[in-house]
């Protein structure tokens, strides 16, 4: 029997990327990005084998599908299913699918709302969901009147397209705002009010417009403070919703997917809850989250988590997933500063902590490191397992107190 298709949309390579490339039930073709080809050898050439189109964003899109037909006329391939896991390239990279007519691709509107913070927002506010005040600013001045607005400088400024806390500031005073030098005539950026609430993810498998399954995920610590000071974060799977929860996730992604008319995929939720147990979404994507956060649910309900995923989107009978965990899971990133190591933990050391059964270390001494403002930049990765994720996050600190980093500057 000839094997299905499919499309798959590979910005960099990671987890879910790597399973997909060695699935064998199904034809992968990839497409990548000639402007963002961050793939070392090695993987390129285990690869090799791959039908693979390479989009060159500076010409038309238009053109780039005309050269992707004659792609696949020359290699006889016929698409059947297609997943974009590209934040970056989200609206690109769909319009290029909708004008291809692959089915599971989104029109302009739903590729827009699934990255613009802005038309997410009101979105969500417009199916009765609370978020966090916010502006679309073009000018300094109009910063100043939104934090007025907010009774005082303690507001958020993020570029409105943004991944990975690129280009996300806190700003707690008028000085702070004027240092950074930002052109708000472009119209890149949205203000918004500061929640002092921490962040718990809800993301969900979604398969022909029905949530599947749903995970949360407690943040202790925020992507903006990590990317920002480097000291700690963490994100940790739960092997439940929490009971002091007085909302259920599920329901929430639904109206999500209903209201945009989703069919297959993964929904990756952010909300600050409240100490009441109420949540304010921030923010949702509709891809997978960063790295290791599919591991950890894997671990905690027992499932292949990423191919799980896979069978959904080629439309394979799903293993089960349980709606409660055995465990809590959580994975954590480590410091990071600018210079030449002088002196730096080995994992080795770090796994003989009870609870740590994973991770990586990913630089030694002489190396040199440059530390980049986003929360993805850090020496390497620990993974804890816990009776829960309070107990997950004391064994993550007892790493922190472990780990040693030491540079000294050029």
């Amino acid at each position: 029997m000839k094997r299905k298709t499919l499309l798959f949309v590979e910005e960099v390579k990671n987890s879910l990327s790597q399973k997909v490339v060695s699935r064998k039930d199904i034809q992968v073709v990839l497409i990548r990005f000639k402007q963002s080809m961050f793939f070392d050898d090695m993987y390129l050439a285990s690869t090799s084998r791959i039908p693979t189109f390479v989009v060159d964003k500076t010409n038309s899109i238009e053109s780039e599908v005309s050269r992707f037909r004659k792609f696949c006329r020359e290699n006889n391939i016929s698409i059947d299913y297609f997943y974009n896991d590209s934040e970056y390239n989200q609206e690109f990279i769909q319009d290029f699918a909708k004008r291809m007519k692959i089915a599971g691709s989104l029109n302009n509107y739903q590729a827009l709302c699934v990255r613009d913070k802005a038309v997410m927002k009101d979105m969500l506010q417009g199916i009765g969901y609370r978020t966090m005040p916010y502006q679309e600013v073009s000018s300094l001045e109009d910063v100043v009147s939104f934090a007025d607005k907010c009774g005082g400088f303690l507001i958020i400024v993020k570029w409105r397209r943004g991944l990975s806390s690129k280009e996300v500031y806190k700003i707690d005073s008028l000085k702070s705002l004027n240092k950074l030098g930002l052109d708000f005539s472009t119209k890149r950026y949205i203000a918004e009010k500061f929640s002092p609430d921490l962040i718990w993810c809800v993301d969900s498998l979604i398969q022909n417009g029905k949530v599947i399954s749903t995970f949360y995920t407690w943040l202790p610590y925020t992507n903006l403070s990590f990317a920002v000071n480097k000291e700690k974060f963490a994100q940790i799977t739960a092997s439940e919703k929490p009971d002091w929860f007085k909302f259920d996730g599920s329901k929430i992604t639904q109206n999500i997917v209903n209201e945009l008319e989703l069919k297959t995929g993964y929904m990756h939720l952010e909300a600050f809850v409240d100490p009441f147990g109420q949540p304010t979404i921030c923010e949702f994507a509709w891809r997978t989250p960063g790295e290791h956060m599919l591991l950890n649910h894997s671990i905690v309900f027992g499932v292949d988590i990423y191919d799980a995923l896979i069978d959904m989107i080629i439309e394979k009978k799903m293993k089960r997933i349980p709606s409660k965990g055995g465990c809590s899971v959580g994975d954590m990133f480590l410091p990071i500063s600018d210079g030449e190591i002088t002196e730096i933990s080995n994992f080795s050391d770090l796994k003989k902590i009870k609870g740590v059964i994973n991770g990586e270390v990913l630089y030694k001494v002489d190396d040199k490191v440059e530390s980049k403002r986003q929360y993805t930049s850090c020496s390497g990765w620990v993974q804890v397992t816990g009776k829960d994720h309070n107990s997950v996050l004391e064994t993550m600190l007892k790493v922190y107190d472990n780990f040693v980093f030491k540079t000294k500057r050029q």
